[in-house]
This record gives C-alpha cells, sequence and structure tokens, in this order.
C-alpha cells in the first residue's frame, strides 16, 4: 500500500482533537495533541487512544499507567497546535498559558476543556508502528459547552452551528 495515497485517504476523516497527558516519574507534566481518540464502552468505562509507539507520550503513560484526555473547543486552536509542536514561537513549557488542574490520578486535565477523562491504563495493544491503549475512565467532567475543534485534511477547522446561524429551524 503507498503510505502517502493512505495518508491522503485518511486526512478526509473528520475528527475531534485532545490533549492527551501524563505524568512523568518526578512529576513533569508532558503531552501531545492527538485525534485518535474514541469511547469505547459504558460499562465498564473504557475510551481508547493510539499513539505513536516510539513517541515520548506512550513511553511515558507506559511507565505511569495513568493518562488524560483534555477535549479542545473551537476557541482552543493555539493549545492544539502548541501540544502538537506546531507553535514556533519558542515556548517551551507547553502547559504554561492556560490553567490546568490536577485530575484524580494526578495527570493534567485543561481546566476549561470541553469534557475531560481521568484514566489509568486498562490494556495496550500493539497495531503495526502505533499501540492502541485502553484507558479505564476514573473521573470525568464537562467544564464547559462549546463547539468541537475540528482536524479534518490535514488542518484545525471550526464546526459552524447551523441552527444557531439560523440555517436550521
Amino acid at each position: 500500500m503507498d503510505t502517502n495515497l493512505l495518508r491522503e485517504v485518511l486526512a478526509r476523516w473528520a475528527s475531534g482533537v485532545v490533549v492527551v497527558a501524563t505524568m512523568t516519574d518526578s512529576g513533569r507534566r508532558h503531552g501531545m495533541t492527538a485525534s485518535s481518540f474514541s469511547a469505547v464502552a459504558l460499562d465498564p468505562p473504557l475510551i481508547s487512544i493510539c499513539l505513536t509507539t516510539t513517541s515520548t507520550t506512550q513511553r511515558l503513560i507506559e511507565q505511569s499507567d495513568i493518562f488524560t484526555v483534555s477535549i479542545l473547543g473551537h476557541d482552543h486552536e493555539p493549545i492544539g497546535r502548541r501540544f502538537a509542536g506546531m507553535d514556533k514561537s519558542g515556548t517551551t513549557d507547553r502547559f504554561g498559558q492556560e490553567r490546568w488542574d490536577t485530575a484524580q490520578t494526578g495527570a493534567p486535565v485543561l481546566a476549561d476543556a470541553v469534557g475531560w477523562l481521568d484514566c489509568r491504563v486498562a490494556a495496550r495493544h500493539e497495531a503495526g508502528d502505533h499501540t492502541i491503549i485502553l484507558g479505564t475512565v476514573q473521573a470525568a467532567a464537562t467544564p464547559r459547552s462549546a463547539e468541537p475543534l475540528i482536524y479534518h485534511a490535514r488542518t484545525f477547522c471550526k464546526l459552524r452551528n447551523a441552527m444557531m446561524q439560523g440555517v436550521i429551524q
């Protein structure tokens, strides 16, 4: 399979944007932007994330067995860019510009996220060059309501709410 063609086809799938975060053994926060997040089950409460097997985030989650998922709203594009390494401002502390709270497991969550989930690793599955991580949800919250930040065709997009614009009655 031609990997460039596969990337092009997969870029046509729109997804939400999250920040996956964890803690190091020394107590340092670490996180990355991800779009490969999904609900798995309500009973028991399980979610999944897929991370490149060689990524620092995947390695740190493997060591700590905890992670959080902060769901980004349409106004969080700068956060999404910064945690994806797309911010060229020279900022070294990705967590330094917003308020981050500490979840039950000790991992950081974005205080004004659209929603967040605090998880303990339930299972890991190797899948090619990625690791599928299943997390058992320990705590969750919806700090505020906002339209989602969407990733489509290799760019961040904002969903337009047709009802609020009067297009749909």
